[in-house]
């Protein structure tokens, strides 16, 4: 089974984080309508113009009013819900929402028979390919091989996702890049890392990059893929692989005093990254240098988007541009 219409009803779990609101906003910029589940104790603002239904993915009985909505209309699902982590503790908390509350959401799909299923998973879900060689979407996922708690979590909560579409849910699922972008009030890794450039912090860059994506532009292909995606199958929605330094270095220009930075090599910063860790915990600083951080930086950070260009009509915009953006809304929100 393929596309279906882009009409009717558009539920989303993770309303409220930076992906799911981006993604809600466009779906409501095309007169659709949007229902998102909303945790008990969330006090986000509300966006204007979504329904929201109060439910917890870990709890599936908390998940009936919203899936009810879809009663006697087409209804795209849109799972974005999840804890984003680069830190070395909390593998219960991530399980629990990644995994389980996954397979929570994939049950009460399969028995509600939603129309068309997309779960939002992560690049850090494949297994990273040796340097030099470009990665693209595997025939399997497995959490064997796959670095770090969340990286893990999401290739264990892919695979039971792509199982469930064997067994019938017309389910697929997408693989964003690191996000950047405006709008991102979770304070997200990129996010903290801008804001505390712009506040004047990083003498030097550290070395290493990796690919970085607008999250407008996994908005849109989130949306492709309701249109256009096939049952079963993985899209990588990314953009393109940037060092830190050249990131530094554009992010300067925007502010109008550009420089050249020295690179920090990463060998020297791992075997501190611990205890930088510890020290962030202790100061309630956010975190920006971890091991898992570090390993990313460093690791395969190639991916490629030709399928998702191909069978979904997906683009992205100029990274400069997205940092233009981000730095741009930081600095409105104060920094």
């Amino acid at each position: 089974m393929g596309g279906i219409p882009l009409e009717d009803l558009f539920l989303i779990t993770g309303t409220t984080g930076f992906l799911g609101s981006t993604l809600a906003k466009a779906l409501l910029a095309r007169g659709k309508k949007v229902v998102g589940l909303r945790l008990p104790h969330d006090r986000s603002e509300p966006i204007s113009g979504v329904e929201y239904q109060i439910g917890d993915i870990t709890e599936p009985d908390t998940l009936n009013g919203f899936f009810n909505r879809a009663r006697n209309q087409r209804t795209v699902l849109v799972h974005c819900a999840g804890i984003v982590s680069i830190g070395s503790s909390g593998e219960k908390q991530i399980r629990q929402v990644n995994v389980q509350g996954t397979m929570n959401v994939v049950e009460t799909a399969s028995r509600c028979k939603i129309d068309k299923f997309i779960y939002v998973s992560s690049v850090h879900a494949i297994r990273e390919k040796p340097n030099g060689v470009l990665i693209k979407e595997p025939s399997d996922f497995s959490a064997d091989g796959v670095a770090g708690l969340y990286g893990k979590s999401k290739a264990e909560a892919t695979a039971y996702v792509l199982e469930a579409a064997k067994r019938g849910l017309n389910a697929m699922t997408v693989h964003p890049s690191g996000m950047i972008g405006p709008g991102d009030r979770s304070g997200g890794y990129m996010t903290e890392t801008i804001r505390a450039f712009l506040r004047g912090g990083f003498p030097v860059a550290v070395g290493g990059g990796y690919d970085f994506v607008d999250v407008r532009d996994v908005a849109e292909g989130i949306i492709s893929c309701a249109e256009r995606g096939w049952a079963g199958e993985s899209y990588i929605l990314s953009n393109r692989y940037i060092t830190v330094r050249e990131m530094f270095e554009a992010l300067s220009r925007f502010k109008g005093v550009p420089r050249t930075y020295r690179t920090v090599p990463l060998k020297l910063l791992t075997p501190f990254a611990p205890l930088i860790e510890r020290v962030e915990n202790w100061l309630g600083l956010p975190k920006l240098i971890t091991p898992y951080s570090l390993y990313t930086l460093g690791s395969n950070g190639h991916f490629s988007h030709e399928k998702a260009d191909r069978e979904l009509g997906y683009t992205v915009r100029p990274l400069v541009q997205t940092l233009a953006d981000t730095a741009a809304w930081l600095q409105n929100e104060t920094v």
